[in-house]
């Protein structure tokens, strides 16, 4: 019989491998969230491209399908039944249009407002190439009250007069704002705006045959040609140049993204290539041949919009499910802990993972549900807030290994800036609910299903870095991180030392890293953005 020590060496050097294996599997996992999105946004863009419909249209039902969750001005302003109502005053007041990326406004000129205003006005169109350049404000189109539908070439707006026409192509809009000016204070209620192809760009034939081509190769009037872009940054710019001059009677330019290196850095390739081709389509490499199919099904038959109504009743049954869940609880300590673990992390899953985040009413809904029950399980107590000077010095020593790996990737490029003092109190709060979600219900209850402390450490931590996906620094970090709380939490069964620790930690990475490690922790589909 094998000793004690041989089993416990073999033990260790067994959880050891898991751990190493899974950091791998996220590292894939992030790889292969990033070629899905591409292949999906890909496969969208050219439906469209073959339908000549637009994918710049805005309606309006949350703080989210606005930029900075507001008008800019001196106006009041609501939400309702799908339009934005804005109550104006004398004074101009602007709505700014979210953008993924640049806008090719050379492609995408015509520009539709449907409204309705209780007075008469006019309203200006506002770009600018970049951010930080100065503003392009077109000529003002001026309306009457009641229902409107105003239509405007703003083609002239893609690029600064300074800039020559075969620089300006290349160039799009990263903001795009509108400013009304109301003759009398009244209501003006958007209820749909778009940019719509060009009347000279023709229908994309996707049935055609597609082939990878390199930069400089003569055009094929039976293909379709997507280009090859080279990793190296070297010969980047010249055969974005190219690609940018190629003729191709109106069609979009088509770019094979290569999926080399880490997810952040092909993040930031792709940004290069929309920044100089704002109307680009990226298809990712390893996905070529399926982003095509993909795009033929669903040019031919368009998927149809989920009723609003079908996510409040899933809402409403969620919350019999949970009710259910704690009054009539499986006799069963396994079964009925599994179940707890279940219904605690499957609506931030779904959201995280499904890339569904947003403001909607209904969301807001399905997570309360999830926070209340969650915190119902939390009696009676097998946790406490504070914890003695052992897990007060655990804790700290986690924060001082974040701080060395913090040092040691430091590096050079852009960092986020010191968080002040109300920022940090917030993350603490934050972490505070993370730790008491992953460690207090979670991890306690890997206990009961496993009952290993190895194990239920280890699922625990899973679970915590997955709620990161797909950021693949972050679910690392977290990873990591959370195998050190669990550990901490099972021994001490102590909040507050993680959450401090926790927060510390992060806030460290966050100033510490160059922000395209870390992406500013964004996660599910905001981390692709």
């Amino acid at each position: 019989m094998p000793s004690a020590a041989w089993r416990a060496t073999a033990s260790a050097f067994g959880f050891t491998l898991l751990i190493g294996t899974t950091l791998w599997a996220l590292d894939r996992l992030a790889h292969r969230e990033f070629t899905i999105h591409l292949r999906d946004q890909a496969a969208h863009a050219l439906a469209l491209a073959a339908r000549g419909a637009t994918p710049y249209q805005w309606r309006f039902h949350t703080p989210d399908d606005i930029v900075a969750g507001h008008p800019f001005g001196n106006a009041t302003f609501a939400f309702a039944d799908g339009t934005l109502q804005i109550r104006g005053t004398h004074d101009p007041f602007e709505i700014g249009l979210p953008l993924a990326r640049p806008v090719d406004l050379k492609r995408f000129p015509q520009l539709r407002i449907a409204f309705e205003a209780e007075s008469p006005g006019e309203v200006r169109v506002i770009t600018r190439t970049r951010l930080e350049s100065s503003e392009n404000v077109s000529a003002p189109i001026t309306f009457g009250a009641g229902r409107q539908e105003l239509a405007q070439d703003i083609g002239s707006l893609a690029g600064p007069p300074a800039i020559p026409p075969e620089t300006a192509r290349l160039r799009g809009s990263a903001m795009l704002r509108l400013r009304f000016s109301l003759a009398a204070p009244g209501t003006v209620s958007l209820h749909d705006i778009s940019l719509h192809r060009s009347t000279s760009e023709t229908p994309l034939d996707i049935n055609r045959s597609p082939r990878v081509v390199e930069p400089g190769t003569t055009a094929s009037a039976g293909n379709i040609d997507v280009f090859r872009l080279p990793y190296s940054a070297q010969k980047r710019q010249t055969d974005i140049a190219f690609i940018a001059a190629y003729p191709r009677d109106g069609e979009p330019p088509l770019v094979l993204l290569p999926e080399r290196g880490r997810v952040e850095q092909q993040i930031a390739l792709r940004d290069a290539v929309y920044a100089a081709l704002p109307a680009a389509i990226l298809i990712p490499e390893s996905a070529f041949d399926q982003t095509f199919e993909l795009a033929r099904a669903l040019a031919a038959r368009p998927p149809a919009a989920v009723p609003a109504s079908t996510r409040w009743h899933f809402a409403a049954l969620f919350a019999c499910l949970l009710a259910l869940a704690r009054l009539l609880p499986p006799r069963n300590a396994r079964g009925r802990a599994l179940l707890e673990i279940f219904l605690t992390l499957a609506v931030p899953m779904w959201l995280i993972a499904g890339g569904e985040v947003n403001s909607r009413v209904t969301q807001q809904a399905l997570i309360v549900l999830t926070l209340a029950y969650a915190v119902s399980l939390g009696w009676p107590r097998t946790w406490r807030l504070n914890g003695g000077t052992r897990a007060w010095a655990w804790a700290g020593a986690v924060v001082a290994l974040t701080l060395l790996i913090g040092i040691a990737l430091h590096g050079s490029g852009s960092h986020a800036p010191v968080p002040g003092i109300a920022h940090v109190a917030r993350y603490v709060a934050w972490a505070l609910l993370q730790q008491y979600l992953i460690c207090a219900v979670c991890t306690e209850r890997w206990l009961v299903v496993t009952g290993s402390n190895a194990l239920a450490v280890y699922l625990g931590a899973l679970a915590f870095a997955l709620l990161h996906t797909p950021n693949a620094a972050l679910m690392a970090a977290t990873f990591v991180g959370g195998l050190c709380w669990c550990a901490i939490y099972l021994r001490y069964r102590a909040l507050l030392p993680l959450a401090v620790s926790h927060a510390a930690s992060a806030l460290l990475l966050g100033v510490l890293l160059p922000a395209d490690i870390v992406r500013s922790a964004e996660v599910s589909a905001r981390f692709f953005q």
